[in-house]
């Protein structure tokens, strides 16, 4: 019965409905690569800095079908993810580790000294990656080859970056690291010879992913804790902004599109689950 029903809902999917998966715990970021899908979990309990272990990634497949829940474990409050080539990089509170998704082994390590949220991280080469730190307020560049780490620009409560022919955008979790989910974060860009920030949209938020088709940003606004988060979209030429039409939230955090098939993957952080959306 529950593999009619989870077909019937697939099917559905196809057509043009949505899914919801139910991978328990607290997912944060979702990155599909080729005919997989990672999702990070921070674990059972809501806490994104607490070395407890109890963290993980789950496997899925292109359709939203659980292939592994626990595909790798032991990790502490995972959060996001970077592919390159077979290794799949991981923020991990004070650390970036590294893994062969075929071995599942850890070929990689950098801890960074001083912090304990690391939060997203983007591709700029494939010697490069570039981590933002919440709780620093600091965007680091990690040079893979001789595992070091330089920050490149301060953005208060730093939480999405994407990296994109040449230019560096981020988000912001609030205004002030004080009030880490009182709201404010704003979208902007980094100049990444200078390090001035460029605000860009008029909207505020809670903000936490962000993704571009085209010359659209995408990017997640929690709007509060509970069900009310949203997407929003900022054309970079025309200077319009919007919202993707879909029900309200709960915890709208390091969300992917998969262009090929034209949707959205959005954990669902509080309700432990993640939404599979056709793109309108």
């Amino acid at each position: 019965m529950k593999k009619t029903l989870l077909s019937m809902a697939l099917a559905a999917a196809a057509f043009g409905t949505q899914i919801e998966v139910d991978v328990n715990g607290h997912p944060e970021s979702v990155l599909v690569h080729g005919k997989k899908a990672y999702v990070s979990n921070v674990g059972q309990e809501l806490k994104p800095t607490d070395k407890d272990g109890d963290g993980y990634i789950s496997l899925l497949n292109t359709k939203g079908e659980i292939v592994n829940k626990s595909f790798l474990t032991g990790l502490n409050a995972p959060k996001g993810l970077a592919f390159i080539g077979n290794t799949l990089y991981i923020a991990d509170i004070d650390e970036v580790k590294g893994f062969d998704v075929t071995t599942k082994k850890q070929v990689f390590s950098l801890v960074f000294q001083g912090i304990n949220f690391l939060n997203d991280i983007t591709v700029k080469n494939r010697h490069t990656l570039i981590v933002s730190a919440t709780d620093s307020g600091k965007i680091y560049e990690v040079n893979l080859k001789n595992k070091t780490y330089k920050t490149i620009a301060d953005l208060p409560t730093a939480n999405g970056v994407l990296y994109t022919k040449e230019k560096l955008y981020a988000l912001m979790l609030a205004k002030t690291p004080e009030n880490m989910f009182g709201g404010r974060g704003k979208l902007v860009e980094i100049n990444l010879k200078t390090g001035v920030v460029i605000p860009l949209a008029k909207a505020e938020g809670i903000l936490d992913g962000i993704q571009k088709v085209g010359d659209t940003l995408y990017f997640s606004d929690w709007v509060k804790m509970e069900k009310a988060g949203v997407i929003h979209t900022y054309n970079l030429k025309s200077k319009t902004e919007s919202d993707v039409k879909l029900d309200p939230i709960a915890g709208p955090a390091d969300f992917w599109i998969d262009t090929k098939a034209n949707t959205i993957w959005i954990p669902k952080m509080i309700e432990g689950k993640v939404l599979i959306a056709p793109l309108p």
